[in-house]
């Protein structure tokens, strides 16, 4: 009957109670060092996510430098500047490869309504810019193609500037700010999961261009990268540009100081190889702690059958089948594995849950944006996984006691004192 040996398997247990509880605890305890360590690399993999998410991940950006090498006549020192033609260069250059392409013009400003003013940055955009961006318009609307052409002093307002400025949650759509006594018209607030971007005034380029930067130069040029899905396309594209840059603007192709580049995709694909590397390397360390305390269970099991030499073999002369022996110690082992690896395991997710309820509380009374860790938890699959691991180390501990015991001669035990 199940019942009886359930209540057998206890019996010989509760024998032992502090020699098990000891060899049970390296169970529980690498365990719960598995199911932690998963939850932190699971918490690190999502915090990345989060951040990345608040952007388009594949987007290439150009920042202008200062060459570091002479070049066919030109000195070094030269500075290298971004304009109007070089966006049609590479829209005509990388037509395959560069979908949206926009630049960007930043200034300081300080804005006012009222008695209240902010220090904050200016922004001169195309449309597209803000689709790139992911930011949300979460009243009025973004600035349009007329807003380019009519050089309109109109703006989007990030969602913390406004809460600055106005005191309030109001939308304020249709009303006007100062910035250096130029009076700007609200025609959209916007806001994003990063929370310092939320801070940024959104005007057309070309009224910022005209008003507050009218050498026709550009702070930087956003593309949205398309058709490239590997790090090694990324990186292939990256070099083609390099060189068509080179050539375009006259600097050394190996001058890495003249045109910075910034590819969000390579370095999203890079951070993820990184941190599914790690994943692994936690599943090493977890399974060999584990492995640890699988070589405890089956010294333990080894002690036991022993000890209890006399009574396996009284069993095998009365009758009792190899099998029946084997099954016995092998469920005796699982049982401990079991046991103490529930243990662990409900502890290292009880602490996950606790700190992803402490982040999420961290989170929501700052107010900041993604964070770096964020839902350092372990889900269904890994739940799953690691009961399937608690069984297999009660087998493998259990493996070589049991067959010891099953090869133990009746005579012998019988002698045995």
């Amino acid at each position: 009957m199940l019942s009886d040996l359930i209540h057998e398997i206890y019996t010989s247990m509760s024998h032992n109670k502090l020699r098990i509880t000891l060899t049970g605890f390296s169970i529980a305890w690498g365990m719960f060092m598995l199911i932690v360590l998963l939850g932190s690399g699971n918490g690190l993999l999502h915090g990345v996510s989060e951040n990345f998410n608040s952007m388009s991940v594949n987007t290439m950006r150009l920042y202008p430098g200062q060459t570091s090498k002479a070049f066919e006549g030109w000195a070094k020192g030269r500075q290298i500047h971004l304009d109007m033609n070089d966006l049609e260069f590479l829209a005509s250059r990388f037509p395959k490869e560069i979908g949206n392409i926009s630049p960007r013009v930043t200034t300081s400003v300080r804005a006012s309504y009222g008695q209240e003013y902010e220090s904050t940055s200016l922004s001169g955009f195309f449309p597209t810019f803000t689709q790139m961006q992911e930011c949300n318009i979460t009243h009025g609307r973004n600035i349009n193609d007329m807003d380019i052409k009519e050089r309109r002093k109109v703006i989007v307002m990030g969602d913390e500037t406004m809460k600055r400025l106005f005191g309030d949650e109001e939308s304020h759509v249709g009303e006007y700010v100062n910035l250096y006594e130029i009076p700007f018209l609200i025609i959209g607030r916007y806001t994003t999961k990063d929370q310092r971007r939320n801070q940024e005034l959104i005007a057309p380029l070309t009224t910022v261009s005209a008003l507050y930067k009218p050498d026709g130069y550009f702070s930087q040029i956003t593309m949205k990268l398309e058709n490239l899905e590997t790090a090694e396309e990324n990186e292939a594209f990256d070099r083609a540009l390099d060189v068509a840059m080179a050539r375009h603007k006259q600097y050394d192709p190996d001058d890495n100081s003249a045109l910075w580049t910034w590819n969000m995709y390579e370095q999203f694909l890079q951070i993820m190889m990184v941190l599914n590397g790690l994943k692994y390397f936690i599943w090493i360390i977890g399974l060999a702690t584990l492995i640890a305390g699988v070589t405890g269970i089956s010294n333990i099991m080894l002690i036991t059958v022993r000890e209890r030499t006399r009574e396996f073999g009284i069993r095998k002369a009365i009758g009792a089948s190899p099998l029946s022996i084997v099954w016995l110690v092998l469920l005796e082992s699982i049982g401990i594995a079991m046991v103490f690896g529930y243990i662990g395991m409900l502890l290292g997710v009880g602490l996950t849950s606790l700190v992803n309820f402490v982040l999420e509380q961290m989170a929501a009374n700052s107010g900041q944006g993604p964070q770096v860790f964020k839902d350092p938890t372990v889900d269904m699959g890994i739940i799953i996984g690691a009961n399937c691991i608690m069984i297999l180390a009660g087998l493998i501990a259990g493996y070589i006691p049991a067959r010891r015991a099953v090869n133990i001669k009746p005579i012998e035990a019988l002698s045995a004192t």
